[in-house]
């Protein structure tokens, strides 16, 4: 038997590292290929020109934290991770892409581990090869954003959740190692907050239907709430910035998501990927071919069948969460306290720094009063616990709410309707955010699969039918960019052309400020204001105009205004963006 376990060891370690492997050659591949674009030079250390960039140049920790807060729409902890991954590797675009490639091969043993950890070993060795191969998870995986860094928290924080609720009592290092997982995941992103509410959600409907004393992981998801309440109040200022509304397309993002997880690129501006080459449409791309929609139906069977897969271990109404040790409501008073420090120090460094502040400060300055609001919350909660439990309808018992399957369950559907109900009032949808669901929703499809491939003649067919739209998805997202146009082809093309004595006229905007990663120098002959002046000054200099996204029928008003005594006599095309050269008439 010893022999026997040994070998099954080999045979795990050996499989998974060939899934580890395939997955991080699909990451590394060509990584620095593509251009950099716009959510790219959000990137601490890279160099930019002052006045004419947006964002302006983040180089020490404490502009990235105060022009993230003030001008972005995610909280600062990766910005600061990359930060110190860039005073030490450097801003090419290899560098800065590395870590997202790196954390996406990350969650391969991860979906594996929590598929093993839930009793579904065949689900997690198909959810682990479906990660690897995933366009969507590969595509992210490639671009210098914080998405892959919060579904392998996500992840971690799972598997996390699931060794603390087990029958032996939790250390005080899981403890930590989950507040901590938890507390990042939420400074990392703003949807975060729907893993939260899934483990809380689990959490609390196993206890309830158990009638236990409240869970000692109940009372850390408390405290993970009250410390990161302030993520909140930050969120609210910024409400403010545009770009927070994207879309509230809930039918189709449903539609998109069952099938694998976006395993067909969805090219729109909300789900942020574009063609890399052609021309740019303003429209959704519809997919409503007829393969796509007996993709999305057998998506459908697949997600059902992988639900009512979903069982409880024996005896569990003993085993589960039984362990109750966990922070007191002194330690909750206490972290409200912190919170609330948190939220008036931003309130005045917003004010201090930011000239005007977001009119949405008024709604983080009402927001002062949550943490305590949520410590008093907790407090009543475990002081009428009993009360609670002392009813409960049938339902709570259901296979489908407790266990520790019905977890990955739970991840898979709660956070996708909570963000569709969001969206009825505030559009926030998007394909990269929900990026960090996706595990959850690969194990459900995974454990139907496994059901149906029970039987070779379905087993040959789904091989057949999800290798090839796998393949297909692979072979469309290559082709795709995160934004809209190819800075670096533009760049190269542009650069030979340009004089000593050439100024270049551009409008100051976010789709604007990548041409400066790859043109890194003579930023003094770059204008972005006040046109007409640097012709007055510099009467026979020829100018280069620029602009970008090939929708804009023509020049800024100001810009055109300027070169009215100007001709164009020649023109630099790429991908999205366009220069004409002008000289005197």
């Amino acid at each position: 038997m010893a022999t026997k376990t040994s070998n099954s060891a080999w045979v795990t370690v050996a499989g998974l590292s060939l899934l580890v492997l395939l997955g991080a050659s699909l990451r590394l591949h060509n990584l620095d290929g593509k251009s950099v674009t716009h959510v790219e030079v959000f990137v601490p250390g890279i160099r930019l020109p002052h006045g004419i960039s947006v964002p302006e140049e983040r180089l020490t920790l404490l502009k990235v934290v105060t022009s993230t807060l003030n001008s972005d729409t995610h909280p600062p902890a990766y910005y600061m991770l990359m930060w110190a991954w860039t005073k030490c590797f450097g801003t090419s675009a290899w560098s800065i892409r590395l870590p997202s490639a790196l954390l996406g091969t990350a969650c391969i043993p991860l979906v594996f581990w929590l598929g093993v950890i839930t009793r579904q070993t065949a689900a997690g060795w198909i959810g682990a090869a479906l990660m690897a191969v995933n366009g969507h998870q590969v595509f992210w995986s490639q671009v210098a954003r914080m998405f892959t860094l919060a579904c392998c928290l996500g992840l971690l924080a799972t598997i996390l959740l699931l060794r603390i609720a087990s029958p032996s009592h939790a250390s005080r290092s899981l403890q930590f190692l989950y507040v901590a997982a938890l507390l990042l995941g939420l400074c990392t992103h703003v949807f975060f907050w729907l893993i939260l509410a899934a483990h809380m959600s689990w959490t609390f409907l196993n206890a309830w239907g158990q009638r236990q004393a409240i869970p000692g992981a109940a009372k850390l998801q408390f405290l993970v709430l009250i410390l990161g309440s302030p993520l909140l109040a930050f969120s609210a200022y910024q409400n403010g910035n545009t770009l927070a509304a994207l879309s509230n397309s809930t039918l189709v993002y449903a539609r998109e998501f069952l099938q694998f997880a976006f395993v067909f690129p969805l090219m729109n501006y909300s789900s942020g990927v574009y063609p890399d080459h052609g021309k740019i449409l303003m429209i959704d791309d519809p997919h409503l071919s007829i393969l796509r929609w007996l993709f999305f139906l057998l998506s459908v069977f697949l997600f059902a069948v992988g639900i009512s897969s979903v069982s409880q271990p024996k005896q569990i109404d003993a085993t589960l969460l039984n362990d109750s040790n966990g922070p007191s409501s002194t330690g909750w008073v206490l972290a409200a306290g912190v919170g609330t420090l948190a939220i008036l120090l931003f309130v005045w460094v917003a004010k201090t720094f930011a000239k005007p502040p977001n009119p949405t400060i008024h709604s983080t300055e009402l927001m002062t009063v949550l943490p305590f609001l949520l410590a008093i919350c907790a407090i009543l909660v475990q002081k009428n616990w009993e009360w609670l439990t002392s009813w409960r309808p049938a339902l709570v018992n259901s296979r489908f709410l407790i266990g520790d399957q019905a977890l990955v369950l739970t991840l898979a559907v709660v956070p996708f309707v909570a963000l569709s109900v969001i969206s009825l009032f505030k559009p926030i949808f998007n394909a990269r955010g929900i990026l960090p669901l996706a595990p959850y929703l690969l194990l459900v499809l995974s454990a139907g699969i496994v059901r149906l491939a029970r039987h070779p003649i379905p087993a040959a067919a789904l091989l057949v039918a999800l290798g090839t739209a796998h393949y297909s998805g692979l072979k469309a997202y290559s082709h795709l960019s995160a934004g809209r146009a190819d800075y670096k082809s533009f760049a190269a093309a542009l650069s030979p052309q340009i004089g000593n004595a050439d100024l270049v006229f551009l409008n100051p905007e976010f789709h604007s400020t990548p041409l400066f990663f790859y043109m890194n120098s003579g930023w003094n002959r770059v204008v972005g204001r006040n046109y007409e002046a640097a012709c007055q000054q510099n009467p026979h200099a020829r100018i280069w105009a620029l602009w970008f996204y090939n929708y804009e029928p023509e020049l800024p008003k100001p810009m055109e205004e300027a070169l009215s005594g100007y001709q164009p006599v020649r023109t630099v095309e790429a991908p999205g963006g366009q220069a004409i050269l002008y000289v005197p008439k």
